[in-house]
């Protein structure tokens, strides 16, 4: 009871029990006083800080960011690693990636998602650290860590204050040279991979990628996989495996070093070679960076993959082989891809969702590795509208190789390519990433400042051209995640070529035609 409350009441109760005979209580302490009501506390004080340069000019009312391209200093390590420095003093913090140029699309005759494993057995335990005490260190000294391996590339990363650099730099170190992949921690990523890929079979999306890559470059192919490849795979992978293809990646011949963030080369170099210095590695000469062979076996006519998995949306890719990172038409790819489907305001993305409601986004990109990966269209689509979603598709394609864009197309997707640059150089840690292409591409180290230029050379011809080149739906193969009995007989009016049934995982099942 509450003292407001108890104060009114009280007197009730006396007089009632007074009056049906009773004695009344003996008067009580009278009840506390009401709580004031608080006064509101003054602000806190914030304390003035200096006004950085930026301050003294107000931003531009068009809205528009210039990008200033990174100056990027180049050096080498006694043992011959590369390293590439841009120096960031903004803040107190210093970004380090150590970069293999080689992923799992340039190893031969290694199982499929060995490589992958092995980015992430990295920080898993060396020679006098054990996985939890990797952990223990970096976090002890407030670091950001981590380890990978992609088609092209893999390494280790660190994000860190400048002055625990030194400390940073010893761990980083003992995790790349000294790594031991023991068997405890293997059987434990094992597990965790084996779920991950069982997990697979409930992803429309990821069911599309995994049968797509298969159709296309076929399993003989490094590109014929995804990343982590398949639960056999994952089940037979021994540990020799892991440190054969450890032993042929991480050597110096392979590894160069990316560092942004506040640091002086003087103060780096130093830094870096007591800690990279004088190691050696067990590899050979540096891996080839061609990438594996494009298919010779091209789709000769559109062709039809379905994986059968009833449900409200079905997943579409319509796709093809597409081109290496290294093609010097890149540039106008890349403009091409924008106006087609790399947009919100694409032509797929504007005819699918605006138009027609179709899907919540459709999207087409160019996979540009080492080797050519594939060009893809994709977009989850009600399911009764997949077959006017692969028409409308095969619309746009056509559209844009015939007529080619408009100038106001042209300009969008310029002003987009070349407005998002500045956003991939944001932290040191988005410059050490954005640096590193340089690195795993053989790229000039002016290329991010010459890239604005080339994108604004791109004309309407050679976009033309392109999608001419590259977006012939014949050369086309159609993987739909969908309710295989419904969907078949539609797809076979369509005519656009034979059908077959994949498992979720890219495995042929039966015909279907």
């Amino acid at each position: 009871m509450t003292p407001r409350v108890s104060s009114i009441l009280l007197p009730v109760l006396a007089s009632l029990v007074f009056a049906c005979g009773g004695s009344a209580p003996a008067p009580s302490a009278p009840p506390p006083p009401l709580p004031e009501k608080p006064v509101a506390s003054a602000a806190p004080s914030v304390g003035e800080t200096p006004d950085a340069p930026f301050r003294q000019q107000a931003p531009k009312e068009d809205g528009h960011v210039t990008f200033v391209p990174p100056k990027v200093d180049e050096f080498k390590l006694k043992n011959g690693i590369r390293v590439l420095l841009v120096e960031r003093h903004e803040l107190p913090i210093v970004a380090v990636r150590l970069v293999v140029g080689a992923g799992a699309g340039d190893i031969e005759h290694v199982r499929p998602g060995a490589i992958s494993f092995l980015g992430g057995m990295l920080e898993q335990g060396t020679k006098k650290r054990t996985a939890l005490q990797i952990g223990d260190d970096f976090d002890a000294l407030g670091a950001a860590h981590g380890a990978w391996f992609e088609w092209d590339s893999g390494g280790a990363s660190i994000k860190v204050l400048a002055d625990k650099l030194d400390p940073a730099l010893e761990i980083m170190s003992d995790v790349v040279e000294n790594p031991t992949f023991p068997n405890d921690e293997i059987e434990r990523l094992r597990a965790r991979r084996i779920a991950s890929i069982q997990a697979e079979k409930s992803s429309p999306q990821a069911i599309a990628q995994n049968t797509l890559a298969a159709a296309m470059f076929g399993r003989a192919h490094p590109y014929g996989h995804t990343l982590g490849a398949e639960e056999a795979d994952a089940k037979n992978l021994k540990r020799d495996e892991i440190v054969r293809a450890y032993q042929q990646l991480f050597t110096p011949a392979n590894v160069s070093i990316v560092v942004a963030g506040d640091i002086s080369r003087e103060a780096l170099q130093p830094k870096l070679e007591a800690a990279f210095g004088s190691w050696k590695g067990k590899g050979g000469p540096a891996i080839s960076k061609k990438g594996p062979k494009t298919p010779t076996k091209a789709a000769a006519e559109k062709r039809i993959v379905v994986v059968d998995k009833p449900g409200a949306q079905s997943q579409v890719q319509i796709a093809r082989p597409g081109v290496p990172f290294s093609t010097k038409e890149r540039d106008a790819i890349i403009v091409t891809n924008a106006i087609l489907g790399g947009m919100f305001s694409s032509r797929i993305n504007l005819n699918l969702r605006e138009k027609h409601g179709y899907t919540y986004g459709a999207r087409s990109y160019f996979v540009m590795r080492h080797g050519a990966g594939p060009f893809i269209v994709t977009a989850p689509v009600i399911a009764e509208k997949t077959i006017p979603s692969i028409k409308e598709i095969f619309n746009e394609l056509d559209g844009l190789r015939q007529d080619g864009p408009t100038e106001r197309e042209l300009e969008l997707a310029k002003e987009s390519i070349l407005l998002s640059m500045p956003s991939r150089f944001e932290s040191v840690s988005d410059v050490a990433s954005a640096i590193s292409e340089l690195l795993v591409y053989d790229l000039p180290l002016d290329d991010f400042a010459k890239r604005p230029a080339r994108i604004e050379a791109v004309t309407a011809a050679d976009v033309k051209r392109i999608a001419g080149e590259m977006l012939d739906g014949k050369q086309m193969t159609v993987v739909v995640v969908g309710d295989k009995k419904k969907l078949a007989p539609e797809l076979e009016a369509l005519g656009l070529g034979p059908i077959e049934e994949r498992d979720p995982y890219g495995n042929p099942v039966s015909s279907v035609h």
